[in-house]
């Protein structure tokens, strides 16, 4: 795996569900953290839709670049006004 920054992330559980991970943890000699990783890398082979190696589309890439260079953005306090500024 890929050196890459850490983000922390807390989720609620069923009980049942913590007990499970932590005995496959504990089974495979490794902590939650890893095999929750591992867990998400494997899940994310059967979504097609989100492949690591995902390049956005030429409408995607403009907006990026506007969002980057902060060119083109509407500004709103509320998501109706967001809407309505988007005309939508």
């Amino acid at each position: 795996m890929a050196n890459k920054p850490n983000t922390r992330v807390t989720i609620d559980i069923p009980a049942t569900d913590h007990k499970k991970l932590k005995m496959l943890a504990a089974f495979h000699g490794k902590s939650m953290r890893e095999i929750f990783v591992e867990l998400i890398e494997h899940g994310l082979e059967h979504y097609p839709e989100c492949p690591e190696n995902h390049e956005p589309n030429e409408i995607t890439r403009k907006v990026l670049e506007m969002v980057e260079s902060r060119k083109g953005l509407k500004k709103a306090t509320t998501v109706e006004e967001l809407f309505k500024k988007l005309g939508q």
